[in-house]
């Protein structure tokens, strides 16, 4: 025999399935805010394109290269780990989630197309 729920267990319920449905649906990512990313996309393409060694091609890929590093890094860090790295690194150090953020960012050197 089914027993009926009373209404608190009833919220409860709906409210621990809504949460569970939130966490399977929700991206992985943990975005950083519009200003780090243009800022860090901005900078990444400015260090990039005064690479004197790049050629034309290989500079004509830098916003290409810096939007996937962006990208990378947004699936593993918040806009707090973010501003951690960014602060180790004016520092000349380097965080766990920069090491592994660097790793990452390995991917990008390849063509899109083998990605």
């Amino acid at each position: 025999m089914q027993e009926r729920m009373t209404g608190s267990l009833w919220v409860s319920r709906c409210l621990s399935a809504a949460a569970l449905a939130l966490a399977i649906v929700s991206p992985a990512s943990a975005e950083w805010t519009k200003d780090q990313r243009a800022k860090f996309i901005g900078a990444c393409v400015d260090r990039c394109l005064s690479t004197p060694s790049l050629s034309d091609r290989s500079k004509a890929t830098c916003p290409t290269f810096c939007a996937c590093t962006a990208d990378e890094g947004e699936k593993i860090m918040t806009p707090a780990d973010f501003d951690a790295v960014e602060r180790a690194s004016a520092e000349g150090r380097t965080t766990a989630k920069g090491a592994e953020w660097a790793q990452r960012n390995l991917s990008c050197h390849t063509p899109p197309s083998t990605r």
